[in-house]
């Protein structure tokens, strides 16, 4: 089963993996900064050729970089990006995360006393 997440996620996502500000990623492309950011909120598409070049200097294939994903792939190897999550999402895992810490503390404190 194929699922699909917009190009302009995927752009970013990958620009921000490769720590490039829109200007560096414009820079090194050739087209404008303003063209990397519409990309980026979906306001526009590029042309194959720029795909092509984009899915080259990233290393992803262009299923990757258009946002095809096969999900049986995602399922057996899932990865997690912050990038993927909105504030609130990463805020609840943080909270989450120092829930367990204190609970797994709390039980090792017991199995070690008894």
């Amino acid at each position: 089963m194929m699922t699909m997440s917009s190009f302009g996620k995927q752009l970013k996502r990958l620009r921000l993996q490769h720590e490039l500000k829109q200007e560096d990623l414009a820079a090194k492309l050739n087209i404008s900064k303003s063209a990397v950011s519409m990309y980026e909120r979906d306001e526009r598409e590029p042309s194959f050729q720029l795909v092509k070049e984009l899915a080259r200097f990233f290393d992803v294939s262009t299923d990757d970089l258009l946002g095809h994903h096969d999900s049986k792939q995602e399922h057996e190897n899932p990865v997690l990006s912050l990038e993927q999550l909105s504030d609130d999402e990463v805020e609840y895992l943080k909270e989450s995360l120092e829930i367990y810490r204190k609970m797994k503390r709390n039980d090792w404190k017991r199995h070690t006393n008894k």
